[in-house]
């Protein structure tokens, strides 16, 4: 699905991505972009980087919003892109985090997925608010982001690619990227940019928590699908992912 939706953003936006030349059944394949994000490029998260980011992010979010029309994953048609989803971001919510419990639920977490569930089962408002749906590139941090000239120059990889509310691209890149400090100069850089092409919804801030609970049960399967750690480590991850979770939900309920 990637490579059709990295071909959606290139044909109906103005950010710039790498060409989509063929999309095979489980494969694509893109033209060189000489913008594009590389490993040893020393890009870093700096305020500058973080302006740029936050104003190609809005862009992408201004541009593709009258072009979807639901919530949830991406599906590819004969007359390119649509969406399997929901009318409502909630709807859509609930059906991420049930999607990524049964990997939980193999390595003996699933209890956490269920405490997220009936979460937003007993509070089918808790997202009320979040506004339109948008093609969200979902992890837009600088190995995805090149920033050239102070603009955004190649925006790639739509591996996580959902039609979600703008919240949820925003605190897909922000948490990553900068961490929990609310005070980095480069954190409020990121938002700055964001702001100066499209404004925030209401109440933006009261429902950051949710976001967090719906990355880390996505950082929960991630640890376990990605498989990059020790026994131990990952252990230690796991019991680390299990605290934030469950003082998530600790401070909403308070």
């Amino acid at each position: 699905m990637e490579g059709h939706v990295t071909r959606f953003v290139g044909e109906n936006t103005t950010i710039p991505v790498p060409e989509t030349l063929y999309v095979g059944d489980d494969y694509y394949v893109a033209a060189w972009h000489d913008d594009a994000p590389a490993p040893d490029d020393g890009q870093t998260a700096d305020e500058d980087w973080a302006f740029a980011a936050g104003a190609g992010l809005a862009r992408l979010h201004d541009e593709t919003a009258p072009l979807v029309d639901s919530y949830g994953a991406f599906r590819s048609t004969a007359g390119g892109l649509s969406v399997d989803g929901h009318e409502q971001w909630h709807e859509a919510a609930t059906d991420y985090v049930r999607g990524r419990r049964p990997v939980l639920d193999r390595h003996g977490h699933a209890d956490m997925a269920d405490l997220v569930l009936k979460y937003l089962e007993a509070h089918p408002n808790a997202f009320a608010g979040a506004g339109e749906a948008v093609c969200c590139h979902g992890w837009a941090t600088p190995d995805h982001v090149s920033v050239v000239d102070e603009e955004i120059a190649c925006l790639l990889d739509f591996e996580h690619a959902i039609a979600a509310p703008v919240e949820y691209d925003y605190w897909r890149a922000v948490g990553p990227t900068f961490g929990p400090d609310s005070d980095d100069d480069a954190r409020n850089a990121f938002r700055k940019g964001y702001e100066s092409i499209r404004s925030l919804p209401d109440e933006f801030d009261r429902r950051a928590p949710l976001y967090a609970l719906l990355n880390f049960v996505f950082f929960f399967e991630s640890l376990y699908v990605q498989d990059q750690h020790g026994p131990a480590e990952t252990a230690e991850k796991a019991a680390q992912f299990r605290k934030t979770i469950n003082n998530i939900l600790d401070d909403l309920k308070a």
